[in-house]
């Protein structure tokens, strides 16, 4: 097993070395003089930039073209100064609340300047790793997974690893899924130290419940709680999460929750018994949630869990049941913007109220009760057609009754 180890030294990427690089046709030149890339993490990455030109021309704007590494998509932002010969301008990416992007981020970046001439200068395309600067962060790394991690927990890491490349062979195979570009994992030892590094949440949910770890496909990263006991289990979950929008691409929300859930649940190669637990309750208080009410993350804590336990127990009778070919003829099917209940029907010849009761009858619960059809309503009668000349019409119109 390849394995690759290295101290990574978080500090500002620095490039202090003027360059100038003339513009072909035209006299004179633009100098990229420096830039600085500083990480002020949480709050974003700020980006500096000396250039010149020759006088009596200004530099007009420099544009920072900008992107997750591998992705397609790109943005600009415009470095803030006054048009001057000599310029420093400035600009903040930030990297939290609305515009929240997770430590382990690589960003794809490149300066496009421009003078009151029109002349411009593009520099090459650079890469800066955003991560929580708190911590000295080394690095694992197998195949398409990368650890980082901190502190004397090296055989953890060495657990994540293992985890991530397993769930990788495991569940890519069951949905036909490959990732096309490295995952990274960046592990925190504690709660308290992994806080600043995760998205805003509901108040009532954070008090609730325990985030373990979360997924950013986006992004190309997980965020894994590594003081758990279960962080292989954690890891397995959310790399799952990973191949499933791999294995669904565009056609990724169509997915209900329960499915994306439960699929995450049973690619968990150490899961805990919270969830069985709370689902055994829930089958002997006879509250299950019918799937057709878990297309979306619920609101309370307790359904939540809930959530995880039931959806978890249906995709493992689903692939126990029809094998491991029909699920991934489901996302098959999923490709074709096929929505679930559609889906479900062309590999499974059931919906999700069918599987629902498929389901309960495996574990000898009786079926969903029945939806009682609407009672129609009907339009009141209308009034009878009058023949009478226009001048008794109004005498046959108030006097008409219904029938």
């Amino acid at each position: 097993m390849k394995r690759i180890l290295l101290l990574l030294t978080i500090v500002v990427l620095l490039a202090s070395l003027s360059i100038s690089i003339p513009v072909k046709g035209q006299e004179g030149a633009i100098v990229f003089k420096s830039k600085e890339v500083k990480n002020q993490f949480p709050e974003g990455v700020a980006f500096e930039v000396v250039a010149e030109t020759v006088a009596p021309e200004k530099i007009k704007e420099i544009k920072l073209e900008m992107g997750v590494k591998g992705s397609p998509r790109t943005s600009y932002a415009y470095l803030e100064f006054e048009p001057q010969t000599s310029v420093q301008g400035k600009y903040l990416l930030r990297t939290s609340g609305a515009q929240h992007k997770p430590p382990g981020t690589l960003i794809e970046y490149r300066f496009i300047i421009t003078d009151s001439a029109g002349r411009t200068l593009e520099t090459p395309k650079e890469t800066f790793l955003y991560i929580d600067n708190r911590f000295p962060w080394e690095k694992l790394a197998e195949g398409m997974v990368e650890v980082y991690y901190y502190g004397p927990i090296k055989e953890r890491a060495e657990l994540i690893l293992k985890a991530g490349v397993t769930t990788v062979k495991k569940m890519g195979t069951l949905l036909g899924a490959t990732l096309t570009q490295p995952v990274r994992i960046v592990s925190y030892n504690n709660a308290l130290h992994m806080a600043p590094a995760l998205p805003f949440r509901g108040k009532g949910i954070t008090t609730e419940l325990l985030t373990q770890g979360q997924a950013f496909y986006e992004y190309g990263v997980l965020l894994i709680l590594g003081g758990d006991p279960r962080a292989d289990g954690v890891t397995s979950h959310e790399l799952t999460h990973m191949l499933v929008r791999e294995a669904s691409k565009e056609a990724y929300v169509n997915l209900p929750t329960w499915l994306n859930e439960g699929l995450a649940e049973y690619g968990n190669i150490n899961p805990g018994y919270s969830y069985e637990a709370v689902l055994a309750e829930a089958i002997a208080s006879k509250r299950l949630l019918p799937l057709r009410h878990l297309q979306a993350m619920p609101g309370t804590a307790a359904d939540i869990l809930l959530l995880y336990g039931q959806a978890r127990s249906v995709v493992k009778y689903l692939v126990d049941t029809y094998g491991e070919g029909k699920m991934r003829e489901l996302f098959s099917a999923f490709k074709q913007k096929l929505p679930i209940d559609e889906a479900l029907k062309k590999v499974y010849g059931f919906d999700q109220d069918g599987l629902d009761n498929a389901w309960r009858q495996s574990l000898s619960l009786p079926p969903l009760a029945p939806v009682p059809s609407p009672t129609p309503v009907l339009p009141p009668p209308k009034a009878p057609q009058e023949t009478t000349p226009p001048k008794a019409k109004r005498w046959g119109f108030s006097c008409a009754r219904p029938g």
